[in-house]
């Protein structure tokens, strides 16, 4: 009878638990650093569906939205491609660490390694040792200024596209139909040159702006990053409820259109006809 009782007891306390409990728990981090304590669900190509850990509700949230996902066992679940980038940008750059224990450590070297599901951090000190550590156990990665490089070539490119795209916008606007193609692209573009013995006998009238802007750009979006600490680079947050200081987001039109382009053909793949047509494919040149 007590052999009874203590199996009714033990059977009513695992069937009353929590069954999350049970579960592995994944803490979702998105690109402010904001976190949600979850159980990951399932992953589409746009949704990453979860249950809230504590009340079970289940929810989702826009893959596109999520910096990385890591679980109890400091394991990385899923990552965009803003984490690969800023890992990307701060190798082999000084600087300093600073982990969630607070602790500060300099560099004068940091590689990170192939793995993606336990990610390490190889760093040289000032003493020339080196060592590995885990990446999860990093809040912060403050790089020198070089990392400001990135800051010149977005100012140059931002600037001179701009008066491509003017010059362009211009030369739709003056349009003569009774006028040949080239000349008059070549008239609109010309205004950007400066004189060329051998080629262009006269400075451009837009030149001097181009000379002058491009620079003032440039340095424009240098400042701007300093201002924003953007060599600071963030990673495991401290606090559940404490953002990044800065969002760690990267803008790249050239990924978003190729993410667009990835995402709609995987779509048209998933389709009766797409899957028709793909296979075809993959039988003929496969």
């Amino acid at each position: 009878m007590k052999r009874n009782s203590g199996i009714i007891i033990i059977l009513s306390a695992i069937l009353s638990g929590d069954s999350l409990d049970n579960d592995v728990n994944h803490v979702i981090v998105d690109h402010k650093g904001n976190s949600i304590v979850a159980i990951i669900d399932s992953i589409d190509l746009d949704l990453v569906f979860y249950k809230v850990k504590g009340t079970g509700v289940s929810d989702s949230i826009d893959i596109d939205k999520i910096y990385f996902i890591y679980n109890d066992f400091n394991r990385v679940y899923q990552y965009d491609w803003s984490f690969y980038e800023n890992i990307r940008r701060i190798s082999h750059r000084t600087g300093k660490i600073i982990t969630i224990d607070n602790d500060t450590i300099a560099f004068k070297d940091i590689g990170f390694t192939g793995n993606r599901i336990l990610p390490e951090i190889l760093v040289t000190g000032l003493n020339d040792t080196s060592f590995y550590m885990s990446m999860l156990s990093v809040y912060k990665v403050q790089t020198d200024f070089s990392i400001l490089h990135y800051a010149a070539e977005r100012g140059f490119w931002y600037s001179f596209n701009s008066f491509i795209l003017s010059a362009a916008l211009d030369a739709r606007i003056k349009w003569d139909d009774g006028r040949r193609f080239s000349p008059q692209v070549w008239d609109q573009y010309n205004d950007l040159l400066p004189a060329v013995s051998f080629l262009i006998d006269d400075t451009g009238p837009t030149y001097e702006s181009v000379s002058f802007l491009i620079p003032i750009s440039v340095l424009g979006s240098m400042i701007w990053d300093i201002w924003k600490d953007k060599r600071s680079f963030y990673f495991h947050p401290v606090e559940k409820d404490e953002p990044y200081p800065r969002n760690m987001y990267v803008f790249s039109l050239k990924h978003i259109t190729e993410a667009f382009i990835l995402k709609t053909m995987r779509k048209i793949e998933r389709t009766k006809i797409g899957r028709m047509f793909f296979g075809w494919i993959k039988k003929k040149y496969y």
